[in-house]
């Protein structure tokens, strides 16, 4: 079975986990003092102390709110589920969470290593889900269209602002995320690009790989 995450309102435990993303967003944990999330979040330090039992336990929740997020969005993408899908990406669409997921999951230490996993693992689960559900053709490599699914996803998160500099448009806007949707349906279902399968020349054939 596949687990939702499910964000906790507006509580003063969750205004610190948001004031939090976009601080550890912005600089990184560990150039962030519990002093400054105290102060931008409007409670005392011993309230986070109290809240989340230490400086890793609020950098734990953080993590683990953000990948929530993605994975919500990977499920909702997957299954087509068009209403959900317009209000993760109204969360993840956050320029603060866009920041921390980036840095997150493209650093080099344990923490951000454990965070892809736990998104591929997420992934896979759903690609079981969905290939016990009839949805999935046969032959198809169950690995590779988990990675696939998931690496679609986080590109359009985190490549956001460059996608729309190129576009013109906020592909996360209601409009972007439908005409990004339509191009990818018709890319994946062929239409998208006419490609001659009984042709066997390779792109380089014909060019000397011998130096002039």
């Amino acid at each position: 079975m596949v687990n939702m995450y499910s964000p906790e309102d507006r509580t003063a435990k969750a205004i610190i986990r948001d004031v939090a993303v976009a601080l550890f967003g912005e600089r990184g944990p560990d150039a962030v003092p519990l002093r400054l999330v105290a102060e931008r979040s409007g409670v005392s330090q011993p309230l986070i102390i109290k809240h989340y039992g230490s400086r890793d336990g609020l950098v734990a929740a953080v993590d683990e709110h953000v990948i929530g997020l993605v994975r919500n969005a990977v499920h909702a993408t997957a299954l087509e589920e068009s209403a959900q899908v317009r209000s993760i990406v109204e969360m993840l669409g956050d320029s603060a969470v866009t920041r921390y997921l980036s840095r997150l999951l493209t650093g080099d230490g344990p923490r951000s290593r454990e965070a892809y996993a736990e998104l591929s693992d997420f992934s896979r689960q759903l690609v079981m889900r969905l290939d016990e559900a009839g949805a999935i053709a046969a032959g198809v490599d169950h690995e590779q269209l988990a990675a696939v699914l998931l690496a679609h996803d986080l590109s359009l998160v985190l490549l956001r602002s460059r996608i729309g500099e190129t576009l013109g448009a906020d592909p996360l806007s209601g409009t972007g995320l439908r005409n990004w949707a339509g191009t990818v349906d018709l890319l994946y279902r062929g239409i998208a690009l006419h490609v001659d399968h009984g042709r066997q020349d390779h792109p380089t054939d014909g060019v000397s790989s011998e130096a002039p």
